[in-house]
Parts: C-alpha cells; structure tokens; sequence
C-alpha cells in the first residue's frame, strides 16, 4: 500500500477540488436556473458530487493507519452508491435520456460501485488485489465525474449566453 500513497493523495485532493468547483457552477447557475432546476440537481449534480464524495472517502480510508482492517467497509459504501446509482439510472431512463446521460451518470457509476463491493470481496483474502480494484474504481469515478461537471458547466455557460 506504501507505494501507492501518492495516488490516493492525488485522487482524493482532485475529488475535493472539483467537488468545490461543482458549488460554483451551482452558485453561478442559480441565477438562471429553470423551473425544473430542483429535479436537474437531484438528478445529475447532486450524485456526481457523491460520487466524488466516495472517491475522497476512498482515498482517506485507505490512507488511513488502519487502511488494511477497513477494507470490509468499502463494501457497505459499494452497496449503497450502487443502490443510488441504480435509482439514477431509473429516473434517467423514465425521462428518456440520451445514451451518453445514461452511461456517465449511472452506468459507469454503478460499474464502480461492484467494482468496490468486488474490492471489499477481495479483501478478504489479498489486500494487494483489493487496492488495486479501488485503485480503478477511483480512476473510472473521478473521470465521469469530470466529465458531469464539464457538462453541466458548459451547460450553465450555455444558459447565460442564451
């Protein structure tokens, strides 16, 4: 786990950093947000800060001095962001999203989420190999993320130009 502090230091300060980011992208969006505004950001803002939220979480649980003896919690947090994720990807689909919403706001997502529960698995035998599922998780979360925030921050651009 030693030589792999760097990564989670770097994951968890990108988590934190774009989950500031998000608040202003909200902040600056709420001056023009539409009706609908509450339904968009329980819908697609509201779970990519969770989900940034997991990734700082993992980090600090496994730069913590009992990372090894906490490997079973990740999978109580890997069940729960897989159950949300699947009520995103309900909602999503009851509107009728386009592929790509679908994909990066809960299907990727939900991917990570076993992913994380498969690490928690995992740990019970080979923390080596549990670490570097968490490893990927992390990576795949941060990266849709990104790209949520992306598009909702070129959405309110859009918005204020409009």
């Amino acid at each position: 786990m030693k030589e792999w502090e760097n990564y989670f230091v770097l994951t968890g300060t990108g988590a934190v950093t774009l989950i500031g980011l998000l608040f202003v992208v909200i902040t600056l969006g709420a001056e023009r947000a539409p009706r609908d505004g509450q339904r968009l950001l329980r819908t697609y803002l509201t779970p990519t800060l969770i989900h940034f939220g997991v990734v700082f979480l993992i980090a600090l649980l496994a730069l913590s001095p009992e990372g090894d003896r906490l490997i079973l919690p990740f999978g109580l947090i890997g069940i729960a962001g897989a159950v949300y994720s699947l009520s995103i990807l309900l909602k999503l689909a009851r509107s009728h999203e386009t592929w790509d919403a679908l994909l990066f706001h809960a299907g990727i997502p939900i991917v990570c989420y076993l992913g994380v529960i498969a690490a928690a698995w995992l740990g019970v035998t080979s923390t080596r190999q549990a670490y570097s599922a968490l490893r990927l998780v992390s990576a795949l979360l941060l990266l849709a993320g990104m790209r949520n925030a992306w598009a909702a921050a070129t959405e309110v651009a859009h918005s204020k130009s409009s």
